[in-house]
């Protein structure tokens, strides 16, 4: 670790913002992988599994990973238990600074009471936005890659399957049918829709993404972890989805699902964005569209 909790503490409160809280959140991710790697390499020792395998192997290896997280000892060599122990520590220290900082951020307050989000998420999404660069909501959604843009709408005429792909895009091969991994004979046809908006694609080979991709998972990981939680983003989702299932019988249910995602996403980002800003005494604009009721039919998860 580049810095102790007792050392990012005593910086001042100006340096804990923006491109440090970043900075802090890649010491974290470093920490933990590396105690994962050390972990997976002990657990291969203590489950016999490795060339390097102690005499008596058992299958509570988790048991002595904790008791090498306390400075006791498994079998295994000392070397590794001391890059393991010293590993965890690392993570245990960078966990703990993060959540001092995101505890002391503006959007803190309000990110709090939303259910499915805790302080790593929050910091996970937080080190990469920068409200007073985003005049507006749809700044933080084409940051995280979820601003839409102009496509063509397709559509098989023989299984009625609609798809959609970015202007430009060509089509390969052939298609499944809506419901099911069995190939269509049919072919997908050019739909007269002059509206069509596609998510952006990730970037070729060798090319540079219009998004950031680091904060478009985190974007990901938030949605799906408030969809297993519930609340009010939850209703939203289904509420969605009902929409889909009934004015789009084309699409996929896999479709259907990051549609209704993807909105659900970027109505937590326009409610993060107004409440960042009020918190920093920044202008705002008004919502653009008004949070979603609760649907009235029930739409299973997938």
């Amino acid at each position: 670790m580049a810095i102790s909790l007792d050392e990012f503490r005593a910086l001042p409160p100006e340096t804990t913002q923006a491109s440090d809280l970043r900075l802090l959140y890649a010491l974290f991710e470093d920490a933990q992988r590396s105690r994962v790697a050390h972990g997976e390499r002990l657990r291969a020792i203590l489950q016999g599994r490795s060339v390097s395998a102690i005499a008596e192997t058992t299958a509570d290896a988790d048991a002595l990973l904790k008791a090498v997280r306390r400075g006791e000892s498994a079998g295994a060599p000392r070397i590794l238990e001391r890059a393991y122990a010293s590993a965890f520590d690392d993570e245990e220290s960078a966990s703990a600074a993060l959540r001092c900082a995101i505890e002391e951020h503006p959007a803190w307050p309000w990110l709090d009471g939303v259910k499915g989000i805790g302080h790593l998420l929050a910091a996970r999404l937080l080190s990469r936005l920068d409200v007073t660069r985003a005049r507006t909501p749809s700044g933080f959604w084409a940051y995280c890659g979820l601003a839409t843009l102009p496509g063509v709408a397709y559509r098989c005429t023989r299984c009625g399957l609609e798809v959609a792909y970015p202007v430009g895009y060509r089509l390969s091969g052939t298609h499944n049918v809506i419901s099911g991994a069995r190939e269509c004979l049919g072919e997908l046809q050019v739909c007269d829709d002059t509206t069509t908006r596609v998510a952006p694609r990730r970037a070729a080979l060798g090319g540079r993404a219009s998004y950031d991709a680091h904060a478009r998972n985190s974007c990901y990981l938030i949605g799906v972890s408030m969809l297993r939680c519930g609340g009010d983003y939850r209703c939203s989702y289904d509420a969605e989805r009902v929409r889909l299932a009934e004015s789009r019988p084309g699409w996929t249910l896999k479709r259907r699902h990051l549609a209704a995602l993807r909105k659900m996403e970027k109505a937590f980002l326009r409610d993060l964005w107004l409440a960042w800003r009020r918190a920093a005494n920044l202008p705002v604009v008004a919502a653009y569209f008004p949070r979603v009721q609760q649907p009235t039919a029930n739409v299973k998860p997938r």
